[in-house]
């Protein structure tokens, strides 16, 4: 209510002053002209400090209507440099002279220990500024970028609170999973850690040529994150709030059955398909009438009570008779969450300073007795100072720490992968208020109600935290002795803190009435684990740089440096059972067991390497028109053995500004930038393996069930790991890449496009087949290739126009990347897929059968079963082939369903059906800004790929998955083949189909093109005129809302609505993919304020 009062009280002392002006107005013209004397159309002639104002016409001339008195007109323009011009009262008539803006030509880019020119760019580069961050309401930088830059891609993994993304540039690397390296002002980091609001800019290097100063740790890509420097405004300073309050919802459905009847009846038919017609369930026809009559109750009716109290097989019990929506009895959709910001900036001549801090509080959608919440806090420091002369020093210090805290049995995604056996008729707590668990009702096997889950729920007992403390402090000394020359030096050192735990306690539950139970292992123990990882990082580098002009014409930088940096790593782990209290944890609480032993487990390791590099760079350009860049570096990685841990990683590349041709010149008026670069470059990759890779390593393990008479404890044993090739050494990475920079129309359009290919060589992987009696698995060499080639392409438009007599400006982006990645050399020469790869093998291929469509009739299913052997995949059919069966194609007709040889000339009916790699990958943004109002929008999205749902995935499969899921879709049945329904997408009733039935086999039905389109971000917001804060001694207030995954358009929804295409892809363990956190969309409303 207090925000509706002031924005009315805002409007109306605008009004008034608005009506006060148009009551003394004057009329003032003129022309714009360039320093040619030439008009400038379009040119946007403000009221300084207001919003009012005109554009200019095709002559150059406008007219417009501004205060008596004395005013000051402020005249801007693309491409030149904004004037104001004072215009006495005296006088109606001003011509105004504009000069050229080189600031776009002599604009800096961050690269590898320094900056250069971006017209003299060389390389791949890409550079995301803080303008495109500022208004995102998405929670880290990570999933800010997404569909940012043409060729960084970015695949988000949860949708948790706290959860990130995983970042790759240009396509597949390795298949060791290889990660581009993150630096954050120069120092190794985590992008999710940063705060955006601190951001400056960000430089997404992605070809060798930029990237070869880094050398080992730089084979598939660098991004440099620069943070905000003080700004030195007459010793001045400046205060900036930005707040945010709004909430998170899903992006899919949570409309999952909460109908008793079709819950049961849905269970209890698929279930009877593998158990002989034996229900799930215990309901009688009776029961099921019952169900029947309350199947349109959404609450109890006192004259159909849910729950009633019955004598079956001689022992009460309670039957129940409910509508419940589990899924919202357990989570919640809508969830708060809030951001906040502050920063100050200011300095003199000497020093300056930027401080910055910042909260992010996230409530996520668990409905236990505490909710889950997720919170971060970010701090940084950061002081330059000019000692004298020849010396500056600065001071770089960040921190951040997280806490993300939880109610559940251990990881975030227990309470989702483990709430199964809930038909919605059953309730989550009886009437004497004991949870449902082992229960009479359930009769089709040894399976308790939700796992226990939903009174781990209400009791808030089974705590659990994730905390994250990141500290680094950045020193550097700048030194300039002579003219065109200065030499830097730094140190960093950074302090990760990993802290987790987790709580477990008995679960009591009720059985029948009067009766109770309580569980006391695996989710019920009474037990308490506790993990510490911490991680330190050291870092130096020195390097000098020189840099100078000869004759106006030949341009020279060169850099020469030496970098060391060591990374150590620790973690310890403990367990302890039987604490005396269940409120409190603590180890010291640990008591005696029923036999008097003491459970604990102490477990833990470290690791450590060093990495020590020469690197050095050489610009140099002939009046700004010949380009040429040659760097590398000699890096030693303690990670492999004496004689190869030393590799040289050279590259070279050029560029050739056409635009700055005598021919050329006719085509400057149209033409701003031409250019075309070329680039070669060699990186190495240490990321190989463990840090020990060269070393033949001894593992230690417990027993499961042996002790030996030494107490409770498990007695240990080790085992040897597997042979070492006494070549191990760098995976390398070969990149050629052309590009095309081009500028045209006073750089209102901007074309940048790259095509590239990259060799990775000497993979690691397995080696050589040992002989059977040495006993030992095969050793790891560097024994495979990759090739990857890709293209990427940017396309920027802006402008401005006059609409309503006041400028309008508006941008237009584009950008789109894509890949295929091939492996070249493999050990695999009977290319078998009992392999992984294979010469010749796209990455992503994904294999499969053919089908034809269902049966539409028995007889139709057995005669086909006559004509082919599909012994292969009978599995889980009972009764037959049957109507509503899944038709499979016998490809190479040889009479058999099956594989073949299981080999890529024999697959037998077999054949690729797609990729699970996108095709293409693309981001669309616009924006406009007129009379203090601006909106933007902005698209990401990738092309044609597929997925084939595990056979896990509830989500999508249903009770074809495990019968007993809880998140039952609503209205199933529709899509499930019967006489009456024979349309339908999905077979006849069959449980365990899509686990180890005929649907777990992929094939070409139930293939999922996963490819969206994401509305991505939606802002609109408001600046209060100047003229109106100013009053009040703030220099700017804006209000906006701004919306992150608001929506998206994907083929997967014509077959299903609760699985998010980005979440559609098959985790490592089968459970994981029952059910998940769901993504998560954003909605805030925020101010930002300036003093």
């Amino acid at each position: 209510m207090r925000t509706v009062k002031f924005l009315a009280v805002s409007l109306l002392v605008a009004l008034t002053t608005c009506i006060g002006a148009f009551a003394q107005n004057r009329t003032v013209s003129g022309k714009v002209l360039d320093n040619q004397q030439q008009p400038l159309i379009g040119a946007a002639v403000l009221i300084s400090g207001t919003s009012t104002g005109t554009t200019t016409d095709v002559n150059g001339s406008f007219s417009m209507s501004v205060p008596s008195g004395d005013v000051v007109l402020e005249v801007s323009s693309l491409g030149y440099i904004t004037r104001k011009v004072s215009v006495p009262a005296a006088k109606s008539s001003v011509n105004v002279t504009l000069d050229e803006d080189n600031m776009t030509l002599n604009e800096t880019v961050v690269v590898g220990y320094g900056t250069q020119k971006k017209v003299n760019l060389t390389g791949a580069i890409s550079v995301v500024d803080d303008k495109a961050l500022k208004d995102r309401s998405s929670h880290n930088l990570v999933t800010m970028l997404q569909g940012s830059v043409p060729g960084l891609n970015i695949t988000t993994q949860s949708g948790n609170p706290g959860s990130t993304g995983k970042l790759n540039i240009r396509g597949f690397t390795s298949i060791n999973e290889a990660n581009p390296i993150v630096l954050i002002d120069g120092a190794l980091g985590d992008l999710e850690d940063v705060n955006p609001n601190d951001v400056e800019s960000i430089s997404v290097i992605k070809d060798a040529a930029a990237a070869a100063v880094y050398g080992a740790r730089a084979a598939y890509g660098v991004i440099l994150v620069t943070t905000k420097k003080g700004s030195s405004d007459d010793g001045k300073a400046k205060i900036r709030y930005s707040g945010r309050f709004g909430w998170e919802e899903p992006t899919t459905s949570t409309d999952y059955e909460d109908r008793g009847y079709w819950s049961v009846y849905t269970l209890d038919t698929f279930w009877k398909t593998q158990a002989a017609g034996t229900p799930y369930t215990g309901y009688t026809e009776h029961d099921m009438m019952e169900l029947l009559a309350r199947v349109n109750d959404k609450t109890e009716n006192p004259d159909r009570p849910w729950v009633v109290k019955e004598v079956r097989n001689g022992k009460e019990q309670w039957i129940y008779y409910c509508n419940t929506d589990w899924y919202h009895e357990m989570f919640r959709d809508r969830h708060p969450v809030q951001q906040h910001n502050i920063s100050v900036s200011g300095g003199t001549k000497n020093v300056r300073y930027f401080i910055s801090g910042g909260y992010d509080r996230q409530t996520g959608i668990m409905k236990a007795a505490e909710p889950d919440v997720f919170q971060k806090y970010n701090l940084r420091a950061k002081i330059d100072a000019k000692l004298n002369k020849i010396m500056s020093l600065s001071n770089n210090t960040s921190f951040y720490n997280s806490n993300y805290s939880w109610i559940g049995v251990g990881d975030i995604q227990d309470v989702f992968r483990n709430l199964r056996h809930t038909p919605a008729s059953f309730p989550l707590f009886n009437p004497d208020g004991t949870g449902l668990y082992n229960n009479p009702l359930i009769i089709g096997g040894n399976y308790n109600v939700a796992n226990g889950r939903q009174i781990v729920f209400a009791m808030g007992k089974h705590k659990n935290f994730d905390k994250k403390f990141n500290f680094t402090n950045t020193t550097e000394l700048v030194i300039k002795p002579v003219d065109h020359f200065n030499v830097t030096a730094n140190f960093t050192y950074r302090r990760v803190n990993r802290n987790e735990m987790h709580r477990t306690v008995n679960i009591p539950f009720g059985v029948r009435p009067g009766v109770t139970d309580a569980y006391t292992t695996g989710a019920g123990l009474n037990q308490l684990e506790e993990r510490t990882r911490r991680y330190d990082y050291y870092t130096g580098n020195i390097f000098g740089t020189y840099e100078n002009s000869f004759k106006d014409a030949h341009n020279l930088k060169v850099m020469l440096g030496f970098n060391v940096e060591t990374y150590q790593y620790k973690n310890v782990t403990a367990k302890g059972q039987n604490l005396s209290d269940e409120n409190l944890n603590d180890f010291n609480l640990v008591s005696p067991d029923e036999s008097g032993a003491i459970i604990t487990t102490l477990a833990g390791g470290q690791s450590e390497y060093a990495l020590a590099g020469f690197f050095g760079r050489l610009n140099y350009d002939y009046k700004g028109r010949y380009l040429i860049e040659a760097s590398g570096r000699y890096d030693g990685s303690s990670r492999f053995a004496k004689g190869h841990r030393w590799g040289l990683f050279p590259s070279v590349s050029g560029g050739w500004r056409i635009s700055e041709e005598d021919f050329f010149k006719p085509l400057r008026n149209v033409v701003d930038n031409l250019k075309l670069r070329a680039s070669f470059g060699s990186l190495g990759n240490q990321n190989v393996s463990s840090y020990y890779t060269y070393m033949r390593l001894i593992s230690i393990s417990d027993f499961s069930a042996y002790s030996f008479n030494e107490g409770s404890a498990m007695a240990k044993y080790s085992t040897l790991g597997a042979p070492v090739a006494s070549n191990l050494t760098w995976e390398t990475a070969e990149q050629w890449d052309g590009g095309l920079d081009l500028a045209m129309l006073n750089n209102r359009l901007n074309l940048t496009a790259d095509v590239y290919v990259r060799n990775t060589k000497n993979m690691l992987t397995d080696g050589v087949e040992l002989p059977a009696v040495y006993g030992a698995t095969v050793p790891q060499m560097n024994t495979a290739d990759l090739r990857t080639k890709g293209y990427e392409l940017s396309l920027t438009w802006r402008d401005r126009i006059s609409v309503a007599g006041s400028p309008l400006e508006y941008s237009l982006g584009f950008n789109l990347s894509d890949y295929q990645s091939h492996i070249t050399k493999y050990d695999n020469k009977d290319k078998t897929f009992a392999k992984k790869y294979y010469e010749g093998m796209r990455i992503g291929e994904i294999w499969g059968f053919v089908t034809d469509g269902l049966y539409q009739s028995t007889e139709e299913a057995q005669e086909y079963a006559k004509k082919v052997d599909l012994s292969y995949i009978n599995k889980r059919i009972t009764g037959g082939w049957q109507a509503g069966d899944l038709k499979f194609v016998d490809l190479d007709n040889d009479g058999i369903l099956g594989i073949g040889s299981n080999t890529v000339d024999k697959p037998g009916d077999r054949k690729i059906l797609g990729n699970s790699l996108p095709s293409l990958s693309y981001g669309i943004n616009a924006s406009v800004r007129w009379l203090g109002f601006d909106a933007s929008v902005f698209f990401q999205g990738t092309g044609n790929h597929y997925w084939y749902p595990t056979g896990q995935a509830m989500g999508f499969w249903g009770p074809y998955s495990y019968p007993y899921l809880t998140y039952l879709q609503k209205d199933f049945l529709k899509d499930v083949w019967a006489e009456d329904n024979p349309d339908a997408y999905f077979t006849r009733p069959m449980a365990y189909s899509a686990t180890s039935g005929p649907m777990s086999y992929v094939n070409d039905r139930y293939l999922q093109n996963i490819r969206y389109m994401r509305l991505k971000n939606l802002t609109v917001g408001y600046t209060v005129p100047v003229s109106l804060t100013k009053k009040i001694g703030i220099d700017q207030i804006r209000v906006y809302f701004s919306g992150e995954n608001l929506c998206y358009w994907s083929p997967l929804k014509k077959h299903t609505k609760y699985v998010d295409p980005e979440a559609a892809f098959n985790r490592s363990s089968g459970v994981d993919n029952n059910a998940y956190y769901p993504w998560q969309k954003t909605c805030t409303f925020g101010v930002d304020i300036t003093f």
